[in-house]
């Protein structure tokens, strides 16, 4: 696939975070960055406006859109060279993110959004792009260094074959060392062969 690195923002640090690498990544790619913010507000029917005796650039509308701006002009500091767009969508997180992985080549979300329920959500996102989104995910704990290895999960399954063949892409893309991880545990164990 050759469509954009999509990031969702919600105005988070860890949003921040999901936009410089998000950044990177599309630098690496040679593609362009898509900032998304999926707004919830409209959907309820909440005013969006200013409010009547609060300041004319208040309101939900205004603020999802400083905090699209705030990101865009992060992910321009972090990849002068990439071209950048940028959306406010209406809707939850969840059924944005996974219709914009339809045409990216890599979705990348922060791993925590702004605290409370938002945090328990942006999370939940995450869990939800990895099992239904169309392009593999990218979740961002914080800032860290890019030159780690890449590590997969392997299980056996005809799912995770495309699981493998993007981590020896990624490995190879980036001249990094390639990890293999199976993990199990007692309870889902094999019970082992009864002896005479």
């Amino acid at each position: 696939m050759s469509g954009p690195v999509v990031v969702g923002v919600d105005g988070s640090e860890s949003s921040l975070a999901a936009v410089e690498a998000a950044a990177g990544e599309a630098k690496r790619r040679g593609v362009g960055l898509r900032v998304v913010h999926a707004f919830l507000w409209p959907a309820l029917h909440v005013p969006l406006g200013a409010p009547p005796t609060g300041p004319a650039d208040g309101g939900l509308q205004a603020a999802a859109d400083r905090l699209v701006a705030e990101a865009v002009e992060h992910a321009r500091s972090a990849a002068p060279d990439v071209e950048v767009s940028h959306a406010v969508i209406t809707g939850e997180p969840l059924t944005v993110l996974e219709a914009q992985s339809r045409q990216a080549e890599l979705v990348v979300v922060g791993s925590r959004g702004m605290g409370g329920f938002v945090g328990l959500l942006v999370g939940s996102t995450a869990v939800h792009l990895a099992a239904h989104g169309t392009c593999p995910v990218l979740v961002v704990r914080e800032p860290g260094t890019p030159d780690g290895p890449v590590v997969v999960g392997v299980d056996g399954s005809a799912a995770g074959r495309k699981a493998i063949d993007f981590a020896f892409a990624e490995a190879a893309a980036r001249g990094a060392e390639l990890v293999a991880l199976h993990a199990w545990t007692t309870w889902n164990a094999p019970l082992p062969a009864p002896q005479d």
